[in-house]
């Protein structure tokens, strides 16, 4: 069997990490790590041989599949195989944009291969909560690198803290209300919310087509008023159901939060604040705000 070098490392380093507790040798075990080996490699391999194939991607899900498989009870190479292939195809689609950022995508995929080391059993349903938490952390850190702002009003400019706008702002000047704005690449639409001063109070994931992200932008609408919090930083705080805001912190020790629609997706999610009070004015100011109109 000739193999294609680059998917063979991916699958040996993902048979490497579900084996590694296993401190067993012998014909038997050999034989269950080469059948392990061949059903990853087998399940990863097609993928580079694709025309839209993403390196960086590639590399990323190969990571937090290694991480992911490391607490395997049963070491299984088509799990592992449907995990990669489930976590690649969400996030490839980021490596096509005109503004991606290759450096973020890296650090972002260390940080969720980091998450995913104490994963139970990595099925296609964890595989799609890496992949979610993924886009998540990459749009929360790129969104931190804003545009040019215009001219905020003056009840903005003295009393926001942290991208939070002032409530008199949104409920008295039209002129300062929030906004969503709208972003087209190579690779889909997405979009950001805007408060009424044009600060980033939230973005979305990148969507396939301007329609399904029009959904998206309703579904921010209809959920975000009415979305209850549940603050994942406290132990004793009480859990919700969907919709809703998550607090949580990241992996710098500052605070996010994500907007989960009903079916669990998350539509919005939110840059890293401070402190935890600034991050639950954040998702006030995405209540106040999720009414605005699109703006191209």
């Amino acid at each position: 069997m000739e193999y294609d070098k680059k998917s063979l490392k991916i699958a040996a380093k993902i048979t490497a990490a579900s084996l590694s507790e296993s401190g067993k040798f012998g014909e038997e075990n050999a034989a269950k790590t080469v059948a392990f080996l061949k059903d990853a490699y087998n399940g990863i391999a097609e993928i580079r041989a694709e025309e839209s194939f993403a390196k960086d991607a590639f590399k990323a899900a190969g990571k937090i599949t290694a991480a992911a498989c490391e607490e395997m009870e049963e070491p299984c190479g088509k799990t592992a195989a449907k995990f990669f292939k489930t976590v690649y195809e969400a996030i490839a689609p980021i490596t096509e944009a005109e503004d991606f950022d290759e450096d973020i995508f890296k650090y972002t995929g260390k940080i969720v291969a980091a998450s995913c080391e104490e994963m139970e059993e990595p099925d296609e349903e964890k595989a799609k909560e890496a992949a979610e938490f993924f886009k998540a952390v990459y749009f929360g850190l790129t969104a931190e690198e804003k545009e040019e702002e215009p001219e905020e009003c003056s009840e903005c400019a003295e009393e926001k803290e942290e991208a939070e706008e002032c409530a008199e702002c949104a409920e008295e000047k039209p002129s300062c209300s929030g906004k969503y704005a709208v972003r087209e690449t190579e690779s889909g639409f997405s979009f950001r919310l805007l408060a009424g001063n044009s600060q980033v109070i939230g973005v979305s994931e990148v969507y396939s087509g301007r329609a399904a992200m029009e959904k998206g932008i309703a579904s921010v609408r209809k959920n975000a008023p009415e979305a209850k919090i549940e603050d994942l930083t406290d132990e004793n705080a009480e859990k919700v159901t969907n919709p809703k805001f998550e607090i949580y912190n990241d992996k710098a020790g500052e605070f996010r939060f994500r907007l989960k629609a009903r079916n669990g997706e998350i539509i919005l999610a939110s840059e890293g604040y401070k402190t935890k009070a600034s991050c639950e004015n954040g998702i006030e100011s995405v209540r106040k705000n999720s009414a605005g109109e699109i703006a191209e």
